[in-house]
């Protein structure tokens, strides 16, 4: 069950949301409606889809013990993590974040040609730049386990010297 824990917290910090954000305001339509265009011409919907199962295989790569669960998974996510269940709070996040005149544009441009080949590459180069990432970490583990145990060792002789000596000596 931990490691199911885990997973979920660990999917939760791949996407980019914030599920506690708050509706736009009732009279900012127009920023809510060109955040919803943007999200449409971002192909949020297969985004989300290719990012949580791309997120699941990792996931059940490293703990293979949890792919009897996969179906649940999968069912959890699309119910609580699919774009479909998130869309409004998206939507409420672009319409705060971004001007209406920035979602225009981009809107613009990821409806043209480059920007939808762009996007259709965006789930390979995830891939691929998580897979940097791990591989760069495991190259220099050795100097993180390193750096570690010289913290501990630095955090051991603080603790030791504000304590000073043991009583009775």
């Amino acid at each position: 069950m931990r490691s199911l824990r885990h997973l979920v917290f660990a999917t939760a910090l791949a996407l980019p949301l914030a599920a506690s954000a708050q509706p736009a305001a009732p009279d900012d339509a127009e920023a809510r409606q060109q955040a919803e265009r943007l999200l449409n011409a971002l192909d949020m919907d297969t985004q989300f889809t290719a990012m949580l199962a791309m997120t699941l295989d990792m996931q059940l790569e490293q703990k293979p013990e949890l792919n009897k669960y996969r179906h649940v998974m999968e069912a959890f996510f699309a119910k609580h993590m699919s774009y479909a269940a998130l869309k409004e709070s998206l939507v409420a996040i672009y319409a705060e974040e971004f001007t209406v005149a920035e979602l225009r544009k981009a809107s613009e441009f990821y409806e043209t040609e480059e920007g939808r080949n762009i996007l259709a590459k965006m789930p390979r180069l995830m891939q691929l730049g998580g897979e940097l990432g791990q591989r760069r970490v495991e190259e220099n583990l050795d100097e993180l386990v390193a750096a570690m145990q010289a913290e501990d060792a630095r955090l051991e002789a603080e603790a030791a010297a504000t304590q000073g000596p043991a009583a009775g000596e």
